[in-house]
């Protein structure tokens, strides 16, 4: 209590209303006026207090403003470090995001009905590695990937030795399509029925000790199952051995179901295939693959869904098109509509190839800049394909080998048709660089 100079002022309580003001909530204190209500009190019954008590009042009450406002500093929780390196199993739901690049080391697998989202723009990048060691992205049976890419900003699955840090800017620095094999790939299994000597099925590419490369739903087969969304997506550089002449392919969907989402996918460079299906149900639509080593799009196992639109752009692989059927008991047939392969000259580089129990039909298909004597070949051991609106250049002399015997092509050499290529322009590598 301050003395007086003149009359000491006995402590006695100091009766007043409750003062009301209005919670202020500020975090670093900038210039700004502070609004209050007025504070009334009654009159003390005292005798006057000087102004040095006054200010030493003021000087309380601004010093509780302060305090007030580093302690809610205090409390802020700092943003989470989010963890951008994987490896092994993902049991729970997470997001990866765009403001992060991703790095696969080894293995990385989504399990146990988790659910991985990926943010349009994100980046994903594979290390190096071969065999047991090589990075791939396993979506096994039960789990979900949540792939929502767009044309503006697609998702972007590459390797490390890749410095690209978006989708939207062609090739990372001293990369180019034929850089293949730099990381593994990424592979979607579902409960879908495939035709096969075992359901379920060891996936190809990965070893038969990983339990979680298994797909095809057995006994409990489900044709509408869901893995997911994946759209507008880019996977460059991939199809590491895992073995001799054992790789993994680009995209690979293993007995995939027809409510999973699939549609504008890129896949660049890729030592083995493009995209391959093994059995299963689900639709994949505006489908590039761009310098592939073996195939480029290639079908197994009774797949019974559609590709449509698809493009293939070859420099030196085996097919454009391979096309296997049934092995086992389930017979189901395929749908190719609207595909267009642009040929390269070379020892392989071959329009296509219906191969053991091939069922199915393929329409509106142009084959362009084909090599001379590039073949189209219906083996002995496919059942039957239907072809309508085969297309060729005008002037190829294409070669047609029916060794089924009873094959009726429809083919024509006007030169048109095929694929809509406008659906890859604006999101695609392959558009950037002026590949098609």
């Amino acid at each position: 209590m301050y003395n007086n100079k003149t009359k000491t002022i006995k402590t006695k309580t100091i009766k007043t209303k409750t003062i009301k003001t209005k919670t202020i909530k500020t975090k670093t204190m900038k210039t700004k006026t502070i609004k209050t209500k007025t504070m009334k009190t009654k009159t003390m019954k005292t005798k006057t207090i000087k102004t040095k008590t006054m200010k030493i009042l003021a000087y309380l009450f601004i010093a509780g403003l302060f305090t007030a406002c580093s302690s809610d500093d205090d409390n802020d929780t700092p943003t989470p470090i989010v963890p951008t390196s994987y490896s092994g199993e993902i049991t729970d739901d997470v997001t990866w995001t765009s403001d992060n690049i991703y790095t696969l080391d080894g293995r990385v697998m989504v399990t146990n009905g988790a659910t991985l989202t990926i943010e349009a723009g994100t980046v994903i990048k594979g290390a190096e590695g071969i065999g047991a060691d090589a990075s791939c992205l396993i979506i096994a049976r039960g789990a979900k990937i949540m792939a929502n890419g767009t044309a503006s900003n697609p998702i972007v699955f590459t390797s490390v030795a890749d410095n690209s840090t978006n989708g939207t800017s062609g090739f990372g620095s001293g990369l180019s399509s034929a850089d293949q094999g730099l990381w593994g790939g990424v592979l979607i299994l579902g409960n879908a029925d495939i035709s096969a000597e075992s359901n379920p099925l060891q996936i190809e590419g990965i070893p038969v000790s990983e339990t979680n490369g298994l797909y095809g739903g057995g006994s409990s087969s489900n044709n509408n199952d869901n893995s997911g969304v994946f759209k507008y997506v880019q996977i460059r550089h991939g199809g590491a051995e895992i073995g001799e002449g054992n790789e993994i392919n680009g995209l690979t969907l293993g007995g995939v179901g027809s409510a999973t989402d699939i549609h504008h996918v890129e896949i660049i460079a890729n030592l083995d295939d493009g995209l391959e299906c093994f059995g299963g149900s689900v639709d994949v639509s505006n489908v590039l693959v761009w310098g592939q080593g073996d195939d480029a799009f290639d079908v197994d196992q009774s797949y019974s869904g559609t590709i449509d639109n698809f493009l293939g752009i070859l420099i030196d692989g085996d097919q454009g098109l391979e096309i296997d059927g049934w092995e086992g008991a389930m017979q189901a047939d395929f749908t190719l509509s609207n595909g267009t392969i642009i040929g390269a000259a070379g020892e392989k580089n071959n329009c296509g190839k219906f191969k053991s129990n091939a069922s199915g039909s393929v329409s509106n298909m142009l084959f362009t800049n084909m090599k001379n004597g590039a073949t189209l070949t219906v083996d002995a051991g496919a059942t039957g394909v239907s072809f309508s609106n085969i297309s060729f250049d005008a002037g190829y002399n294409q070669t047609l080998v029916d060794d089924l015997g009873s094959t009726v092509w429809n083919d024509n050499n006007s030169g048109t048709g095929g694929a809509n290529l406008s659906n890859f322009d604006g999101w695609t590598v392959s558009h950037y660089t002026n590949a098609y």
